[in-house]
């Protein structure tokens, strides 16, 4: 699968979760999603502009550990 059909599949998937949450996806769901994005980031299976594309769509997460486990802790 080329890099565009995953960012797609992705995207759709994505946008059927958020449909469900009528736009307002619960903290847990996005921390999970979030998750799933920064592992394929790292393991190269999505590129950088595709990762953070996705993660946009998002909503904000205050104290993500997503962020402390891809960036590191201080």
């Amino acid at each position: 699968m080329d890099s565009e059909a995953i960012k797609q599949e992705l995207l759709a998937r994505l946008q059927v979760d958020i449909d469900h949450f009528e736009q307002n996806m619960p903290r847990e769901n996005a921390i999970a999603w979030r998750g799933y994005f920064a592992a394929l980031l790292e393991w190269n299976v999505i590129a950088v502009a595709t990762h953070d594309a996705l993660w946009s769509l998002l909503p904000a997460i205050e104290s993500d550990p997503v962020d402390a486990i891809l960036l590191g802790r201080e």
